[in-house]
């Protein structure tokens, strides 16, 4: 068992092509068909970075006046950083590895950043994002390669000519329509670099969306075909990573809100997409004015961390403008011990 390489699904899509409905709806039956799970989704908006990249999807990142590129390459590395908590959780216990890992967006997903920076920045030419791209997978290496992401990959499509925002709240930078082409273009550049490992599922049409069953079928045909058949057991697990498991690995003593992460936690199971980023923020802004100390227990994952901390320094600028100084200060003080 301990030889055994991790198996995970990666499902990626544009906004509102139903990819949380099929990801739920999968995890759903996966289970009740005795295959253990483990579910995260991101960004993880209660963590401290995934409250800042929900601060900059409302607002950008003005305030700074950083160039345009430098911007761009500043939120993608906020997403990159978000992961690696995840990914110090996951190598820190073996039970992870008998499980099927599911993940609502993955380290592809800064396809969907690098299409904002398409649609904003002037003259931006094809060298430009390639080398946007290729900072991408640099920024993710770490996490691609131990959890072998590019095995299996499912992109949600719609073969429908028409996008629009169909969600009650106030819509973040990336729901238009010219930054959804943008994003189907550069999830075709990621597809061709995956290659084999990357299927399409057709979520929705002209005709409204598909049947969840069939849906359903099409990704357990892919997955299978890319992961092998699975061990079906009596009592199947379920776990999950998201802010609770990232609150004890990586901000041990910090004053959270019991209340606020119920809340949350309730919100992300119903997809309550509101209520989930308000919540989150909050949850966010607690962790970052308590903030007592920052671990990453996995020394590979501390290298990356730091490396891209190195390479971009301005990001403590934005995590102090953000959640404070103390927090800035804490990541500062870890990444000087590492």
């Amino acid at each position: 068992m301990e030889g055994r390489n991790y198996r995970v699904v990666s499902c990626e899509g544009g906004d509102q092509f139903g990819k949380a409905d099929a990801i739920l709806t999968f995890a759903k039956k996966f289970t009740e068909r005795g295959v253990s799970i483990t579910f995260s989704s991101f960004p993880m908006y209660a963590s401290p970075f995934g409250t800042v990249i929900r601060k900059f999807l409302r607002n950008g990142l003005e305030d700074f006046k950083f160039e345009p590129e430098k911007e761009l390459k500043t939120k993608m590395a906020l997403y990159a950083l978000d992961r690696l908590q995840f990914l110090d959780v996951v190598l820190s216990n073996p039970e992870y590895k008998k499980t099927l890992i599911l993940l609502d967006r993955s380290s592809f997903s800064n396809a969907v950043t690098i299409a904002y920076g398409i649609t904003h920045i002037e003259n931006l030419k094809k060298k430009d994002i390639e080398d946007l791209t290729n900072y991408a997978f640099w920024l993710d290496g770490l996490m691609m390669r131990k959890l072998g992401l590019k095995k299996c990959v499912i992109q949600m499509v719609s073969s429908s000519e028409v996008w629009k925002n169909v969600r009650k709240e106030e819509q973040d930078i990336n729901e238009n329509l010219e930054v959804q082409k943008a994003t189907d273009k550069m999830y075709d550049i990621y597809r061709e670099r995956v290659g084999k490992g990357w299927g399409r599922i057709v979520t929705k049409t002209n005709d409204g969306w598909e049947d969840r069953e069939e849906i359903f079928n099409r990704i357990y045909t892919f997955v299978v075909s890319r992961l092998g058949e699975f061990n079906l057991e009596v009592f199947p697990k379920k776990y999950t990573i998201n802010i609770q498991e990232v609150l004890q690995n990586s901000y041990p003593g910090t004053n959270v809100a019991h209340s606020d992460v119920k809340t949350y936690w309730k919100a992300l199971n119903d997809n309550d997409k509101d209520t989930m980023h308000e919540y989150g923020m909050k949850i966010g802004e607690e962790i970052g004015l308590s903030c007592k100390e920052f671990r990453l227990n996995d020394e590979e994952v501390r290298k990356a961390f730091s490396k891209i901390l190195k390479k971009d320094p301005a990001i403590f600028l934005v995590l102090e403008r953000y959640l404070g100084d103390n927090f800035a200060t804490k990541i500062s003080e870890a990444v000087a011990k590492w």
